[in-house]
């Protein structure tokens, strides 16, 4: 098993600017943010495996939470010339969640059963095969976002002591959910 120690490390040489270990105990569940997800305004819900209502119901995203102990909480925070770009925030995002990914990459052997939280969408293929109605080509990599867990990320933030609302700057979360 990883030391903590050597997780934080970890995510520091992968490019993280914040890396926090909590209890999964403290992350507060808001069932009612899957409004967001359901009002649809990335264009997933029901088009992408990792979203709802594909990924489980707001009590089945936390009950899958709650099999673990401890959380990696990982953070990049990058400027932006216009937060409200959506092509601009959505490439961060995408290194971001590669950045994810390249540290679950190196250290799951170490881990043991995990669960990764993203940032955003599963964005591991152009488009989602389940808009075509076949099978995810990548099923070990389904990984939902924190929106699909209904996790309040600002009281996440908080809890860290990292920031959430940047000026001219945009902070992504995701998480790493291990025992």
């Amino acid at each position: 098993m990883i030391q903590e120690e050597e997780l934080l490390r970890k995510a520091k040489e992968a490019g993280f600017d914040n890396c926090r270990i909590i209890s999964a105990e403290k992350l507060t569940f808001d069932h009612s943010l899957r409004k967001y997800c359901e009002i649809n305004y990335c264009g997933n819900y029901g088009n992408n495996y990792s979203c709802p209502p594909a990924c489980g119901t707001p009590k089945e995203m936390e009950e899958k939470a709650g099999k673990f102990a401890r959380v990696l909480v990982l953070q990049t925070v990058t400027p932006v010339k216009d937060i409200t770009d959506d092509a601009e925030t959505r490439e961060i995002k995408h290194r971001h969640n590669q950045m994810t990914w390249g540290l679950i990459d190196n250290v799951s052997e170490k881990l043991g059963e995990f669960l990764p939280a993203m940032a955003g969408p599963c964005q591991i293929c152009r488009d989602c095969e389940k808009k075509e109605g076949r099978p995810c080509r990548f099923p070990e990599r389904i990984a939902s976002c924190l929106s699909a867990y209904c996790i309040q990320v600002d009281k996440l933030a908080e809890e860290c002591g990292l920031p959430y609302w940047c000026q001219g700057e945009v902070a992504f979360f995701s998480l790493l959910f291990f025992s």
